[in-house]
């Protein structure tokens, strides 16, 4: 009868545990996370900070979190629970145990891995009583945002032009001359203002000379680049290791143009059903606000890349260069017109460079890349 009773009063404790348990285990928890940096560039690492916290008298002996993030945000080893959910995300598990009125807090080292705009949503915080026979899961909303900035290619077959000019260069006629850019003498009309007479050559010949200035314009670059693929109808997006191969080597060529004082505009017919553009940019600061639009643009590609050619004004351009998966006879024509408008084209691609077109209009060069795309792997 004794033995009755007693396990009759162990299963009403059990059963009255489970049932505080059930309805109180997460009442007066607080989960909470955030990062040291919320922009980084490829290949930078941050640290996420979580901080799970319990404001009850009442310890819990085990509490497990579980946070969804991208897969191209590297975890250290460490975390070797980490479980992939079969997409784009992965599930990065912790275990807590916390004292009554205590809180616990764990820093994590995160390896960014890929341009891109990355969100830790929400985490699922999961109690189990001391027993085991209850769990009970809640969700908390995080709301974390990381932008990761793309770099630029590696490699010495990214350069930003074949005859490399750079800042000023020589045109037939502007508005006004270069009053740098000398280019001998002229016998003075007595129209030019004196600080332009040249006494050297005024000696020599024994009358008035004035400089002769040749006439320049600063050098301004298009960078267009191709997320079409080649013989696809409709059209589909190029393959994305071309795609991120290009945004890393129009990233090496608009900050090559800032350091040679060159402006530049960047221009491509993905992303939006009309093209994605920049404005012309100049400065170290501007071109980072490009690098913010490369790291939201989406592989998506909608728009005819012979099209999107037409579409665009290529006046205040001396030169434009094209990163293209492929190169097509409606390209080499393309080229062969700006080339009559005194503009230089020239054509990186991943593909095949065409065998029977005119080598002195049509620029082109090999462009080799190296892109994983399996999963991120952990850092130290």
């Amino acid at each position: 009868m004794e033995l009755v009773a007693i396990i009759l009063v162990i299963a009403a404790v059990a059963a009255a545990e489970v049932l505080i348990f059930g309805k109180y285990a997460l009442k007066g928890i607080y989960y909470s996370a955030s990062v040291n940096k919320a922009e980084v560039y490829e290949g930078e690492t941050l640290e996420l900070t979580e901080v799970v916290e319990n404001r009850r008298f009442v310890a819990l002996p085990w509490i497990k979190t579980e946070l969804s993030a991208s897969r191209w945000l590297a975890f250290s080893r460490k975390d070797s629970a980490a479980q992939t959910s079969g997409g784009d995300n992965t599930f990065i598990p912790g275990v807590f145990s916390l004292k009554p009125r205590s809180k616990c807090t764990r820093v994590r080292k995160i390896r960014c891995m890929k341009r891109g705009v990355f969100s830790f949503d929400d985490t699922v915080v999961t109690a189990t009583d001391m027993l085991g026979l209850v769990r009970v899961s809640r969700g908390f909303k995080v709301g974390i945002s990381i932008t990761v900035l793309p770099v630029g290619a590696d490699g010495e077959n990214a350069v930003l032009s074949f005859n490399e000019p750079v800042g000023e260069i020589l045109v037939r006629r502007f508005i006004n001359e270069d009053p740098f850019m000398i280019a001998g003498s002229r016998e003075y009309t007595g129209r030019e203002p004196l600080n332009r007479i040249n006494w050297k050559y005024t000696a020599v010949t024994g009358k008035l000379m004035a400089m002769n200035n040749e006439f320049t314009t600063s050098r301004n670059t298009l960078i267009l680049m191709n997320m079409q693929r080649k013989g696809v109808v409709p059209i589909t997006s190029a393959d994305i290791r071309d795609t991120e191969a290009f945004i890393k080597l129009s990233v090496r060529l608009m900050w090559e143009s800032i350091d040679s004082g060159c402006g530049f505009a960047f221009a491509t017919n993905g992303g939006n059903a009309n093209g994605t553009a920049t404005g012309f940019v100049k400065t170290a600061e501007q071109c980072e606000g490009v690098l913010r639009m490369l790291a939201q643009l989406s592989d998506s590609c909608s728009f005819d890349f012979g099209s999107f050619l037409n579409a665009l004004n290529y006046g205040s351009f001396t030169d434009v260069i094209i990163l293209t998966p492929y190169i097509d006879d409606e390209m080499a024509l393309f080229a062969k017109e700006l080339e009559s408008r005194d503009k230089a084209a020239v054509f990186y691609t991943t593909g095949n460079i065409p065998e029977n077109t005119d080598a002195q209009i049509l620029h082109a060069r090999k462009f080799s890349y190296t892109f994983n795309t399996g999963y991120a792997e952990g850092t130290q």
